[in-house]
């Protein structure tokens, strides 16, 4: 396939942690005071150093450096734009001050944390109103630009900016402030930017607007004009010097903004071609002369190798973009590899024991890799069929080795209406459900805090140095422990806290067959937090119970109240997990609801009248696209279903939800028919509450009273206050009392403190009703 096209590599962006996670281990220290702020920066900028070296090693031409952050690129757009909320601007160190949005201090509440965008990354929503007064803090962010400038050279240095319309759209804001109002206010900031980056030599910068593919691509399509100009006019970002590089991805890019695109005064476009249709709107339209098309034809988001399939996409690229002149083509990721593991080298157990999935594999130095073949390739001319016969070979292996497997293909076929509804309806069970429990019960979501001795009796289990047996003995004592403190505080429902599990997901994927598990494969989910998500590579079978023994172990121990039974939803495993390409989402998150429906039924067997599965990824995963959000919703929620309804009237089925939007998707989540629903609220008011009730929700529900993402202990007056503003909108039968999420990421002291709190503060309360 000859061109004459200009053609070269770029990037978006990378992971963060470190291939060792040593940014997240110094983070923790930092927070612990082990290390100061000099020592923390040391780390942070010996890892940013690594990325972009590995980028330039790797044959990329235009490296993406500023969206390497201590905790959250949003966040730092805060801090840079000086839009910090009142509350936290008396904080004059601007390294306290932001993880003080970030994780909460004394007296000062956090900002709210939702997922971005629908990935399982969490982002901290700017809060935005009539006080907002913009003050430019770009020191920081010009510093990294001049270091990057001296690690790859000017040349291929390409500051990314988050763009002014997607930092807007994700704030929230007061009742009397619009998103055209502060854009106002930060626009000249933006500008003045601009201007400093011209200074340094800079000659293109990426402006990262990824709202403009999904719902609210079409109100911000006004303010394009203002910002970015017009085929006739200059935008307020408008700079001689600077070549302006507008990056979507995760979806493809509104037809109306691709639209205007095409006359604007924009020098480069970048689209995703591995999520939505951007390559039909590429030949509806064309492709601009003299413009340049960043094409995300490496998937940035799965962990995938490209495979032949991608020849006929690269082909008609290359033709669109080719029948104009001067016009220039990036061959790159879809978006930033911060959403995959480093590299798939430090994985040899994949490699030794599952040759045949590790052939497959591609993570974000493989994906380097991938766009460096593939832009030589196209550049050259050569044969694609050649380029890609090393993929294409290890694509045969491994479909040859992972057949489908009959009787869970026949299971799923099989599924009725029937096998998706409870017995009776909520009415009709509730009042058999939780009958010894009283008047706003206080449970909490499940885990509880996962010591360095417990991370170590899994380490000494899985290095053969304890045996099984022992290890079940120590799990056990910690079950029983984490049970006495918990009768201790008076809770009225109780769990066993997980000690178990490493992570809500991982741990059912171990359980189920089908699911592969990396060794160094960690993602960053939010801050200091990494996730390592399992992968799945072939149909999903339960080839036996998964939690019943210490189900059973913790209701042992406890005689007068229940115990719940801990699970997670098959929408939240197949979010959270790697899927497969070859099948579609919806029949993964079937399988996994089948293994589900008999753990469930197993649990009820062994006397489990409380059985929580949690769904927290179920809005996440639902698509950007309005269009496609209905069909989503109706799998997800079938999903789920499938796997409770198999449950008895008398046995509470709970759910927990969080960090997300719920607005959009409320109906979906009634009808999704949990006895209770324990959902993520300290951080956003009451407006979650007002949400259910604005549907007519009658289910109950267990509204976060307190932020388990912040250190801080709530004091109990906080939590009455809560309390009694959830009672002014729901009735205290319906009202279940809980903190925010699981409390694995906190210490016992703090943990035994704010449950203690939450225990009193129901007390108090219920003895006013």
């Amino acid at each position: 396939m000859a061109t004459a096209l200009d053609i070269d590599t770029g990037s978006l962006g990378f992971p963060r942690m470190g291939p060792n996670r040593e940014l997240k281990f110094a983070l923790e220290k930092f927070w612990r005071g082990a290390i100061d702020e000099a020592q923390l920066a040391s780390v942070a900028e010996k890892v940013e150093t690594q990325n972009w070296t590995a980028q330039l090693d790797r044959g990329i031409d235009r490296v993406a450096v500023g969206m390497f952050s201590l905790y959250d690129h949003v966040l730092d757009w805060t801090l840079y734009l000086g839009t910090e909320p009142q509350r936290f601007q008396k904080i004059s160190n601007d390294l306290e001050r932001f993880f003080a949005m970030a994780r909460g201090v004394d007296g000062i509440p956090a900002l709210d944390m939702t997922k971005w965008f629908d990935s399982n990354y969490h982002y901290e929503v700017p809060e935005l109103n009539v006080h907002t007064t913009p003050k430019a803090n770009f020191a920081k962010y010009i510093a990294t630009v001049k270091r990057a400038q001296a690690v790859v050279g000017t040349a291929k240095a390409v500051p990314v900016i988050l763009g002014p319309l997607t930092y807007l759209s994700l704030a929230k804001y007061d009742q009397t402030t619009t998103l055209a109002q502060v854009l106002t206010k930060i626009l000249p900031l933006y500008a003045d930017l601009l201007g400093q980056l011209a200074g340094l030599g800079i000659h293109e910068v990426q402006i990262h607007e990824p709202s403009l593919v999904g719902a609210h691509a079409h109100a911000l399509l006004p303010h394009l004009a203002t910002v970015y100009g017009t085929k006739d006019a200059a935008g307020a970002l408008t700079h001689d010097a600077v070549a302006l590089h507008l990056v979507t991805y995760f979806e493809a890019i509104d037809e109306d903004v691709y639209k205007w695109f095409l006359e604007s005064k924009i020098a480069a476009l970048s689209l995703d071609f591995t999520r939505g249709d951007n390559l039909s709107l590429l030949e509806k339209y064309g492709f601009p002369s003299g413009k340049r098309l960043g094409a995300g034809v490496v998937d940035g988001r799965g962990i995938w190798k490209v495979s032949p399939s991608l020849i006929p996409t690269l082909e008609s690229i290359v033709t669109v973009v080719s029948k104009n002149s001067n016009a220039a083509l990036t061959i790159q990721p879809s978006s930033s590899l911060q959403h995959v593991p480093y590299t798939t080298k430090a994985e040899v157990n994949f490699e030794k024991d599952l040759s045949a999935l590790y052939g497959v594999l591609s993570f974000a130095y493989e994906k380097l890799d991938e766009v460096a073949l593939i832009a030589k390739a196209v550049k050259s001319g050569a044969s694609l069929t050649t380029a890609f016969a090393a993929a294409a070979a290890a694509w045969a292996t491994y479909y040859k080795e992972n057949p489908a497997k009959a009787a869970v293909q026949s299971r799923v076929a099989g599924v009725t209406e029937a096998d998706l509804k409870r017995p009776s309806d909520f009415a009709t069970r509730r009042p058999l459900q939780m009958t010894t429990c009283p008047l706003l019960p206080t449970t909490t979501i499940g885990s509880f805090p996962q010591t360095p001795q417990i991370r170590a009796l899994r380490s000494q289990l899985k290095s053969g140095k304890i045996t099984q047996a022992y290890y079940e003995a120590q799990i056990d004592a910690q079950i029983a422990y984490n049970i006495g403190i918990q009768d201790a505080l008076g809770l009225d429902i109780l769990v066993h806290g997980e000690p178990e599990r490493t992570d809500m997901v991982e741990f059912f994927a171990e359980k189920l067959n089908g699911f592969a598990f990396s060794q160094n494969g960690w993602v960053q989910s939010y801050g200091s937090r990494c996730v390592r998500p399992p992968v799945i590579y072939a149909d999903l079978e339960r080839p036996y119970d998964m939690t019943i023994r210490e189900f059973k172990v913790a209701q042992g121990f406890s005689v007068n109240k229940p115990v719940k039974g801990m699970l997670t939803g098959p929408v939240t495993i197949l979010n959270w997990s790697f899927p497969r390409l070859d099948i579609s989402r919806k029949e993964q998150a079937y399988q996994l609801a089948l293994c589900l429906r008999d753990e469930v039924a197993a649990l009820e067997g062994a006397g489990c009248s409380i059985i929580q599965v949690d769904e927290p990824a179920l809005r996440e995963g639902m698509p950007l696209k309005p269009t496609k959000k209905d069909a989503y919703l109706r799998w997800a929620v079938d999903a789920f279903r499938l796997s409770t309804a198999v449950a008895a009237n008398p046995t509470s089925i709970h759910t927990h939800m969080c960090y997300c939007e719920f607005n959009d998707c409320m109906p979906s989540i009634d009808e999704i028919d949990a006895d209770v629903n324990s959902i993520e609220n300290a951080r956003s008011g009451d407006e979650t509450i007002r949400a259910f009730k604005s549907i007519g929700y009658e289910k109950d529900l267990g509204p976060g009273v307190y932020d388990i993402h912040s250190p801080v202990v709530p004091p109990k007056q906080e939590i009455v206050d809560k309390l009694h503003s959830f009672l002014s909108l729901l009735p205290a039968k319906q009202l279940v009392v809980n903190p925010d999420c699981g409390l694995k990421t906190r210490r016992w002291p703090e943990t035994i403190a704010a449950l203690k709190n939450m225990v009193e503060a129901a007390a108090d309360v219920r003895a006013t009703l």
